[in-house]
């Protein structure tokens, strides 16, 4: 019998197996009585460039579970796949956290490939957007994110605020704009070779001579724009609703493609708490708290804030930055041209940064 055909075999048994996953079906209050029963410990490990970026569902998680301890690091997604995976590969399973939710969702693909992830379909896994989850359950959206426009309106009239590329080459703008370094971040890189195929590399050369204020880290630039220390950004991601008495918008754009995807997590086949990371997952999907959520939720039957409509009606495709993520090679050759066009990367890690010094 020939390899390819072993292979084939190969998958037809595991894709019968996990075809047989159903939809969670116990409550979050049995979810939660089995997660104490097992220990009551969470291990979550949150892909994100400010250590409290994850503060905003966790705190609303343990005030509605307090008996579960939960245990979270926040840091680059680029960072705790391969610890993962040198967790995997050693044997140190003590180290692989009970949920992995991540930006770099070409992972996921890998990961499933290993058959290193736990099928499983959280409750209301079947309201979420097909587009947004693997049909077998390796792996399930939580929440969307665009990135965009930020703007501070104390610094620039809200009519004069920038929403498409050609804006940003306003002569007005020079000394107002900050960005992230799209060669540190896949999600800014996504955005730049997105301008490149739209406007061309006279663009982003034209763009560079505006001489913006280059960072590490995507939570720079909406900290900066807030304090009204830069006047916009469109390499960062803010709240739909203003919050009360900001003079921080996010302001889609008004003819150009944007960046949106959808922040994935899933459940390791060596997690030690499953029971917790099934309520994690599960409570994630909620209406309550999707209802909740800055930006785009995952469930069909839950409205964005603000009176957005839903991402499929936004010129905007999560599932492109999806394909995106997964050509490697079109990318790293890609972060290399960013480099040589912007220059190297300088600064610390944004884990590390101190948010309250203007850069």
């Amino acid at each position: 019998m020939t390899r390819s055909l072993l292979g084939a075999l190969a998958l037809a048994v595991i894709s019968t197996a996990v075809s047989a996953v159903e939809i969670e079906t116990k409550s979050l209050d049995q979810l939660y009585t089995e997660a104490i029963a097992e220990g009551g410990h969470l291990i979550l490990r949150a892909g994100g460039d400010k250590s409290d970026q994850s503060d905003f569902y966790l705190d609303m998680f343990k005030e509605q579970f307090p008996d579960i301890k939960v245990t979270h690091s926040v840091d680059l997604s680029k960072f705790h796949a391969p610890r993962f995976d040198y967790a995997l590969a050693t044997g140190k399973y003590e180290n692989v956290p009970d949920v992995i939710q991540l930006q770099t969702l070409h992972d996921f693909d890998y990961y499933t490939q290993q058959d290193l992830l736990l099928a499983y379909k959280p409750k209301g896994w079947d309201k979420v957007f097909p587009d947004y989850k693997d049909p077998h359950g390796y792996w399930t959206g939580l929440f969307g994110v665009s990135f965009s426009n930020m703007v501070n309106i104390d610094v620039i009239d809200e009519d004069k605020a920038p929403r498409d590329a050609m804006d940003y080459l306003d002569p007005a703008l020079k000394g107002k704009v900050i960005l992230t370094y799209p060669h540190d971040d896949d999600a800014v890189l996504y955005q730049f070779w997105n301008l490149k195929q739209m406007y061309g590399w006279e663009y982003l050369e034209k763009l560079v001579a505006m001489e913006p204020t280059w960072v590490r880290g995507t939570s720079m630039p909406y900290v900066s724009v807030s304090n009204g220390w830069y006047g916009a950004s469109f390499t960062t991601s803010w709240a739909f609703v203003p919050y009360p008495n900001s003079p921080a918008r996010f302001l889609l754009p008004e003819e150009d493609f944007f960046l949106t995807w959808v922040q994935t997590a899933a459940i390791p086949k060596k997690a030690k708490n499953k029971a917790a990371a099934k309520l994690y997952m599960s409570w994630m999907l909620s209406k309550e708290y999707q209802s909740k959520w800055l930006q785009w939720p995952v469930r069909m039957d839950v409205e964005a804030p603000g009176g957005y409509k839903t991402l499929h009606h936004h010129n905007t495709s999560p599932a492109d930055f999806h394909r995106f993520m997964l050509k490697r090679d079109q990318l790293e050759r890609f972060r290399f041209q960013m480099e040589q066009l912007v220059g190297p990367i300088k600064g610390i890690s944004p884990l590390d940064m101190d948010y309250s010094v203007r850069p």
